[in-house]
């Protein structure tokens, strides 16, 4: 009896990860191969060191200052109308940056994330129509895939923002324009406009003089330039200075929702950064969103916290969330049999139930298959309760929130596709959000504080107390939580004695504010499991060893390990292979020393088969029998085989899953051993040494066409399923095979010796 057609097998079901389950062709001709390199076919068939992200420790987080630099441009936009884009560039941290932030008030949010470690690089893509050209460009890798503002990543989402009154935004004021020809013409020189924003039909005109013109139009259409063409005629014609604004008015997350500009309200261009919507000169609301972003306690860490005022006499209903923005071109490679496809997006979150990875191709199968049935090209993966982060990510990079003021219920979590257009490849993105676990309900301020950056003439502020001079007054800074500012004022009420009154107001007048703030951690970088434990240890589970991945992970662990002690991952990943081999040597000792014993019995197995060729059953009983009293156990050779296949499945997802080995050198020819050696020499080295381990291994139990399917067949098939592994484990199994001929040749002198 031998183990020639034990086979592999197992099932899975339909998997949104972008690593594919193993195949079942894959996972036998492992299963197979394992047999050959353990035993035989016979028995039965820089400080920081290269390679590791550099983790930084900033000091305390939102208390760091941090300089950018500031670069305005100029956006053209239809009908020769023009909207500005401010720029804020950071390299954090700033004594030696791993990231180069570029922050945008167009959604208040991060427009780049450029790696600053010089493996983290990615090959160009062919340039697309409508997607900017840095999107698609080679070099270091830039996170942030999406360009527009309600898809950047680290958005807000208002799933309510629901308020009884209007906002009304400023989108041009303009002193000197002329009537001409029943139109309002812009002025030759607009950078004199004070605001120049793209201007839409529906939106209001508000002309302030001359008195024969003043009033209110509704804007029926614009022009070439920006010219305004009102619903009713002008009193009068070919008049220039007139003095205007237009402005856009509706409920505020309808305005949000549709253009969510921000204005910089921080003084200099660097972290902290404080964004706020709408524009707090220009805009008049009852309602403004404060988002601040600061200085994290790592390189790839930026702390969020997102506020929502009410400054108005109403109630607000609020739910807020956090979107992450991706895209993906069209030329990114798919899973295959012979590896994940380490560069497919997916949407991902870690929920009650575990960690839901939504690859990029599976929830545009389903998109496609959705829009044939309904005409809607989208679908969406919810889970409402227990989540603790949300991502977009790669195998080996991920952008990531981690809400740390939603309590112990976390929060919800949604994961979206949505094609743009069916017909045009690249039309399409990828969003994960994160929402609140409840909806706040904000009453009208009444006597409470108002921010600082609010003019003192704003709507429903005008002599209302500042909260910064409520902060200055109990020595808490501008950024601390109600917790903090409590412990603040009932410090400095004990050391006042007596005299509380003052501070006791201030109190009330912080108490009484109305606002809601969420916050959140940000990660933008490697999926290196210190970093994302330094930000949160759940964020671990964002990195994915695969389905074995309780063997891949401990491997990992001690890969890692060894690294540290050698500096040199090739290497790391040898001591790794002899340590394993260390260990399943009695085993492979074993199994060697069965097949030996069994091509010893093979001439009177000969002999019991021309006896009782014809009877099976009393064949098989003879053949336990003669192995019974010759001492040889069938099985032992079956057993290293079935250790060695979680290994390499564990091994497998280690180094797919090991960003620590992205686009590391081997040395020589092989420039990446997260990737398939680019000349196949060590496949085809691989397979030469397979043929020669079958040379040395038993062939008992077999017959001859069995026996020429190992010897052949088994090294031919195996290296061609070696040739598309990333190099990294082809380097493992080259080893590990070196080792295995060394261990069967030793112990074949030993047996010849002793017999």
């Amino acid at each position: 009896m031998t183990c020639v057609k034990t086979a592999f097998s197992g099932s899975a079901s339909r998997s949104l990860a972008p690593r594919p389950a193993w195949p079942l062709g894959l996972a036998s001709a492992f299963a197979m191969s394992a047999l050959l390199v353990s035993t035989g076919p016979a028995a039965a068939q820089d400080e920081t060191p290269s390679g590791t992200p550099t983790v930084v420790d900033t000091g305390a987080q939102s208390t760091r200052v941090v300089a950018g630099t500031v670069e305005a441009k100029t956006l053209d936009v239809a009908n020769g109308q023009v909207d500005r884009d401010e720029r804020i560039t950071i390299a954090f941290p700033p004594e030696k940056p791993v990231v180069i932030y570029t922050f945008t008030n167009r959604g208040g949010s991060m427009a780049k994330a450029v790696l600053q470690e010089p493996r983290y690089t990615r090959d160009a893509h062919t340039v697309l129509a409508d997607v900017p050209a840095d999107k698609v460009a080679g070099g270091p890798i830039d996170l942030v895939s999406t360009w527009g503002p309600r898809l950047l990543p680290f958005t807000d989402n208002f799933i309510e923002l629901d308020y009884p009154e209007v906002t009304r935004i400023t989108l041009r004021v303009d002193k000197a324009g002329v009537i001409a020809e029943g139109a309002l013409k812009v002025p030759d020189n607009r950078a004199a406009l004070a605001v120049d924003r793209p201007i839409k039909e529906g939106d209001t005109l508000v002309i302030t003089a001359p008195a024969a013109v003043a009033g209110e139009y509704r804007i029926k259409s614009v022009g070439a330039g920006g010219s305004l063409v009102p619903d009713k005629d002008f009193a009068l014609k070919d008049t220039p200075g007139v003095d205007y604004r237009v402005v856009r008015i509706g409920s505020p997350k309808d305005l949000f929702t549709q253009d969510p500009i921000f204005t910089r309200v921080s003084p200099n261009p660097g972290l902290p950064l404080v964004y706020v919507w709408p524009d707090p000169k220009q805009d008049t609301s009852p309602i403004w969103i404060e988002r601040r972003i600061e200085a994290g306690r790592h390189g790839y860490e930026l702390a969020l916290s997102v506020t929502v005022h009410n400054v108005g006499d109403k109630e607000l209903k609020v739910l807020g969330g956090l979107r992450i923005g991706a895209w993906q071109h069209p030329e990114t490679d798919a899973p295959s049999i012979f590896g994940g496809a380490t560069t497919m997006l997916q949407a991902s979150c870690q929920h009650l139930d575990g960690v839901e990875h939504a690859a990029f191709n599976g929830l545009r199968e389903d998109a496609i298959e959705n829009w044939e049935k309904t005409g809607n090209a989208t679908t969406t993966l919810s889970f409402p309760t227990g989540a603790l982060w949300v991502s977009a990510d790669t195998n080996y990079f991920i952008q990531a929130a981690v809400p740390t003021s939603f309590g112990e219920l976390g929060g919800q979590c949604r994961l979206e596709y949505r094609e743009f257009n069916v017909q045009v490849p690249g039309a399409w993105s990828l969003v994960s959000t994160i929402i609140a676990p409840n909806t706040d309900r904000l009453n009208g301020r009444a006597d409470g504080c108002v921010p600082d950056w609010l003019a003192a003439d704003a709507a429903n502020v005008v002599g209302a107390t500042r909260c910064g001079a409520v902060l200055t007054a109990f020595g808490a800074p501008a950024h601390a939580s109600s917790e903090a500012v409590r412990g603040a004022y009932e410090t400095k009420r004990k050391a006042a004695g007596a005299n509380t009154a003052d501070l006791d107001k201030a109190w009330d007048s912080y108490k009484n504010r109305r606002a809601q703030t969420w916050r959140y951690n940000l990660y933008s970088g490697p999926k290196d499991i210190d970093a994302l434990e330094a930000t949160s240890p759940d964020l671990t589970g964002a990195v994915q060893f695969g389905w074995m991945g309780f063997v891949g992970a401990p491997l990992h662990k001690v890969m890692v390990w060894f690294h540290d002690g050698v500096g040199n991952w090739p290497l790391a990943i040898i001591l790794l292979t002899i340590a394993l081999k260390l260990i399943t040597w009695p085993l492979n000792q074993k199994s060697f020393v069965s097949m030996q014993k069994m091509k010893t019995i093979k001439p009177k197995l000969d002999e019991l088969k021309k006896k009782f060729g014809n009877d099976r059953q009393k064949f098989a009983q003879e053949q336990m029998a003669l192995m019974k009293r010759e001492g040889v156990n069938p099985f032992a050779s079956c057993l290293p085989m079935l250790i060695q296949i979680p290994i390499w499945m564990g091994l497998y997802g280690a180094i797919l899953g090991s960003v620590e080995l992205y686009r590391e050198p081997l040395g020589l020819w092989v420039p990446d051993l997260s990737a398939s050696d680019p000349y196949f020499i060590m496949p085809i080295v691989l397979g030469m040494l397979m043929f020669v381990q079958t040379l040395l291994t038993p062939q008992a139990g077999m017959d001859e066409m069995q026996a020429k399917i190992m010897k052949y067949g088994m090294p031919i098939m195996f290296t061609l399923f070696m040739l598309f592994l990333p190099s990294g484990l082809v380097l493992y199994i080259l080893v590990n095979t070196i080792l295995t001929i060394g261990q069967n040749l030793l112990i074949k002198r030993k047996m010849e010796a002793a017999s």
